[in-house]
């Protein structure tokens, strides 16, 4: 599904080799925030590497056509360490526009589906919550449950752990295993102790050294 020849970047200097199989769980830990970040750039074509190669889905990302590019975007679910929303949206517009922007199905499932998917993550405040409203992990919730409504091949989760309690920790993650169901999964975390949350995942553990 993704695979990295020799890849580096302005903050990722040792080439990184990998091969990530479709309906996989891969762990990617990194030292460095900014690492993580560059990281989850180049392997969605946001962001070309320094050197080497992305083979996203069968696309080469830096041959790839920007019509094709969008089509590979379509099947990827991001999660971003703040939620990735749109500020002057709400949570639930937040959480279902993308969904009606693509038509993925009918106006009336799309609403029906996101309504369940916050009722099994528990968010507990008004749907209609301006984003500056909502605390970092709230943010988050909406985040997972939009990269979830648009029915993506793959979800990659930019340090979802990151400032929770180790409670709810474990809570969240059997959560996204849950709603992704067979669908590939690449976390990017920042401790090895957090991946051993993750059951019957692949770890890969970048170094600089």
């Amino acid at each position: 599904m993704i695979k990295a020849i020799d890849v580096t970047g302005e903050f990722i200097k040792k080439e990184m080799n990998f091969e990530i199989e479709k309906g996989s769980k891969t762990v990617f830990i990194f030292e460095k925030e900014e690492q993580g970040n560059e990281f989850l750039k180049i392997i969605t074509g946001i962001k070309n590497p320094e050197k080497g190669e992305i083979i996203f889905m069968g696309k080469n990302l830096k041959e790839t056509t920007r019509d094709n590019l969008f089509k590979l975007r379509k099947k990827t679910g991001i999660v971003f360490k703040t939620g990735g929303l749109i500020s002057n949206l709400k949570a639930w517009e937040n959480l279902i526009l993308p969904a009606l922007y693509h038509k993925l199905d009918d106006e009336e499932k799309i609403i029906k589906k996101g309504i369940e998917l916050l009722r099994k993550l528990e968010f507990k405040k008004e749907p209609m919550s301006s984003v500056a409203e909502l605390t970092n992990f709230e943010k988050r919730i909406i985040g997972i449950a939009r990269a979830v409504l648009m029915n993506p091949e793959i979800i990659i989760l930019e340090y979802p752990l990151y400032g929770l309690e180790e409670s709810k920790k474990k809570w969240l993650i059997e959560k996204i295993q849950e709603l992704a169901g067979s669908k590939t999964l690449l976390y990017i975390l920042d401790s090895e102790r957090e991946s051993l949350l993750i059951e019957k995942a692949d770890l890969i553990k970048y170094a600089e050294n």
